[in-house]
């Protein structure tokens, strides 16, 4: 069944998915999992970093970033 997401969000969203279930990753752990070249999987959490949806962690593992979880659900 064909989508209207395209590729980027696609693997956006199988990232956030990964760190979610499984917490923080490094660019590597990512790539791995995802079957992905790292460079790609880094340009997408500088997006989802910019998106404020991940941040980094200390050692350079990506993470949720729920520290704006209470504004984004009021809106503010």
């Amino acid at each position: 069944m064909p989508t209207d997401e395209s590729p980027s969000g696609r693997s956006e969203r199988a990232i956030l998915e990964l760190l979610s279930d499984d917490g923080p990753m490094t660019r590597s752990q990512l790539a791995e999992r995802l079957a992905a070249h790292p460079v790609t999987i880094d340009r997408r959490c500088r997006d989802l970093q910019r998106a404020g949806r991940v941040r980094r962690c200390p050692g350079g593992a990506f993470a949720i970033d729920d520290s704006g979880d209470d504004a984004r659900a009021t809106g503010d």
